[in-house]
């Protein structure tokens, strides 16, 4: 795993994240353009896995073959945000052992949100949240981990009546297939929106 620019930091040890990102790899190149994002939009774990719609070559990328570039596209993105806390990234090759085998010990069912974002279908009997309408487990530290498919979304419904077993919420940015940049970009802003409006509300709550 990566670790923190400066590990000594008191940024880097004081506050966590409270945003992790599960990521059905992209197209190289354009994993190559997201990373920057990622890190400056700021996520505690990334975790690049397959999907049944991604190419299992995506994995020889350079990126993977040589991690100190994929080290230098997250140090990218935190140098404009002004930030140390690196992204501590891992890498899945097989999604449904990586949810078996980690996903509780990383991501608790009692302290994280799980969600899955998914393009809604016209045909959808059931309304996808949208990011304002999540539930979280606790109302101390919210904590969502989100989980992003590739361009066309998550194999329906095999990948996401996996995720619902475990206990991810569906939500959706609407009827639109976007580009996973864009789709990145926008739900991690989301997702940090919401964990801030939660813990304004606790301490409104508390104090």
């Amino acid at each position: 795993n990566l670790t923190s620019v400066e590990s000594g930091s008191p940024v880097a040890m004081d506050q966590q994240i409270p945003v992790s990102l599960i990521l059905a790899l992209p197209r190289p190149l354009q994993l190559g353009r997201i990373l920057p994002m990622i890190s400056q939009l700021g996520v505690d774990q990334l975790i690049l896995t397959s999907a049944e719609k991604c190419p299992k070559e995506y994995f020889g990328s350079h990126l993977f073959r040589k991690p100190e570039v994929l080290r230098e596209k997250l140090i990218e993105g935190l140098c404009q945000a002004g930030d140390v806390r690196l992204p501590k990234v891992h890498v899945a090759k097989n999604l449904r052992y990586w949810l078996a085998d980690e996903l509780d010990t990383l991501f608790p069912r009692e302290s994280y949100a799980r969600l899955v974002a998914h393009p809604k279908r016209k045909d959808d009997l059931k309304e996808p949240l949208r990011m304002r309408q999540v539930e979280f487990p606790t109302t101390h530290n919210p904590r969502i981990v989100l989980a992003v498919g590739p361009e066309g979304g998550w194999a329906e419904p095999e990948e996401l009546d996996l995720f619902e077993r475990l206990g991810f919420q569906q939500i959706t940015l609407g009827t639109r297939t976007l580009r996973t940049d864009c789709a990145v970009v926008s739900l991690l802003s989301l997702a940090h929106e919401v964990c801030y409006e939660r813990n304004s509300e606790q301490f409104l709550t508390t104090n």
